[in-house]
């Protein structure tokens, strides 16, 4: 018997030694998809007055040990709210593109106004690093207010044949 609590005891003292290590969920497209759809559903009930929240770097949309975040621009192509690069807020991202020639908010915008939400694959360099890397995006539009807002999450080394594979239901952007 004391055997069986000594046991017990290890146990519940490595998990909690785990826990408080912060060991993160790993960064898949299935959270990126997900993470998107909440903050969705936050910025359609609250509006502007969720982006504190979402950017907030101790929140629950700065997941995956702070790889995964949201960002959030609006279909003119102005950036809202950007949590890692906060120098991008108020700034047009329209006109940015990447090593094909994808531009990139424009493509997610004419994806979120055909089918709501989906998938963009582009190329763009991970940070502190200039060569250009495989990333796709999940993107939501979201009506709050008489606005329109574009809730996004993305990730590196995932290519669109790799989204078209796992969600092949999905929307997934293809340039015309």
């Amino acid at each position: 018997m004391t055997r069986k609590i000594y046991a017990f005891l290890i146990a519940a003292v490595m998990l909690l030694v785990l826990h408080s290590k912060g060991y993160a969920e790993a960064l898949t497209p299935e959270l990126c998809k997900a993470k998107a759809k909440t903050a969705a559903e936050l910025v359609k009930a609250e509006g502007e007055a969720a982006f504190d929240k979402i950017k907030d770097p101790k929140g629950e949309f700065r997941f995956a040990d702070g790889e995964g975040y949201i960002w959030i621009h609006n279909l003119e192509g102005k950036m809202l709210m950007h949590p890692i690069k906060p120098a991008l807020d108020g700034t047009g991202v329209l006109d940015s593109r990447d090593i094909n020639g994808v531009y990139l908010f424009a493509a997610m915008n004419e994806l979120v106004e055909a089918k709501g939400e989906g998938w963009v694959a582009y190329a763009w360099p991970k940070p502190g690093q200039k060569e250009s890397s495989p990333k796709v995006s999940y993107v939501v539009l979201v009506k709050n207010g008489g606005k329109n807002f574009v809730v996004g999450s993305g990730m590196y080394d995932v290519t669109g044949p790799d989204i078209i594979k796992k969600f092949p239901s999905d929307a997934i952007y293809k340039e015309n």
